[in-house]
């Protein structure tokens, strides 16, 4: 993919690996940029507004869960920018003690911002196609029983931007869907972290755990974004381990499904 003079919308853009990806976007030549999320990074946004002073960076104070609020921003982006051609779905929040919010904000995020992009990017709907990423964890492919709230919205995820990965839609909307998964990645959604696990007898196994993982960078795994974005592969799920993307074959389970619609 070229991004020179394209128009792309960030969820979770004020920190961590969606600022990154937002940065990376911009260095790329991105023409126009919506960052939307529930947090305030004045500091940071005026970098890059300072930094891409030709390039249209558009801020967005928005809670992805909020279904018609989400609706309603792209319609305005749509109107400001005329057409979206990439949507980077970052947002997320850890705290498995709140399985409403959880629920709401990763999933309900994800569905609300990855529909209201297929409604206005949709060919059928005068759109231009384009792509979307969604960002789900290796913790949505393989359980990590410290966890299990916010690995199930990891695993929705998958599922979910498979389904619309599905070539019959392609065909109609011009859209592409892909997965990435990264791996244990340095950012604040997990401060405090035995604070937010529901089984708060695991804490000394957790920090284990935490310990003996690999860890990469925000800048790492968008970079692996980055490279995702370029290759355009409709349906693909990816594995961000290590600075590097794996494509992960999903090899199907379920034999008494039909072979085609």
């Amino acid at each position: 993919m070229n991004f020179r003079g394209k128009s792309a919308v960030v969820t979770g853009g004020a920190g961590g690996i969606g600022l990154q990806v937002a940065r990376q976007l911009l260095a790329a030549g991105i023409g126009k940029i919506a960052i939307i999320d529930l947090q305030d990074n004045l500091e940071e946004f005026v970098k890059l507004r300072g930094a891409h002073p030709t390039q249209s960076v558009m801020i967005i104070k928005m809670d992805v869960a909020n279904k018609k609020g989400v609706e309603a921003t792209y319609e305005e982006i749509k109107k400001t920018f005329g057409n979206i051609d990439i949507v980077v779905n970052v947002a997320g929040i850890f705290n498995d003690r709140d399985v409403q919010r959880t629920l709401l904000v990763n999933l309900g995020g994800i569905i609300n911002s990855s529909l209201s992009a297929l409604q206005y990017m949709s060919k059928e709907n005068g759109g231009n196609g384009g792509l979307v990423v969604n960002m789900s964890s290796v913790v949505g492919l393989d359980p990590m029983f410290i966890i299990p709230v916010y690995g199930a919205t990891k695993a929705g995820i998958i599922n979910f931007t498979r389904c619309l990965g599905n070539e019959k839609f392609y065909q109609r909307s011009g859209i592409k869907f892909a997965t990435v998964c990264p791996g244990a990645t340095m950012t604040d959604m997990f401060t405090n972290f035995t604070e937010k696990i529901i089984f708060p007898e695991t804490s000394d196994e957790t920090y284990k755990i935490l310990d003996r993982l690999n860890k990469q960078s925000a800048t790492d795994v968008a970079r692996c974004i980055m490279n995702v974005l370029e290759k355009e592969k409709n349906g693909a799920v990816y594995v961000i381990e290590g600075k590097r993307i794996v494509p992960i074959d999903m090899k199907p389970h379920w034999t008494g499904k039909e072979p085609a619609l």
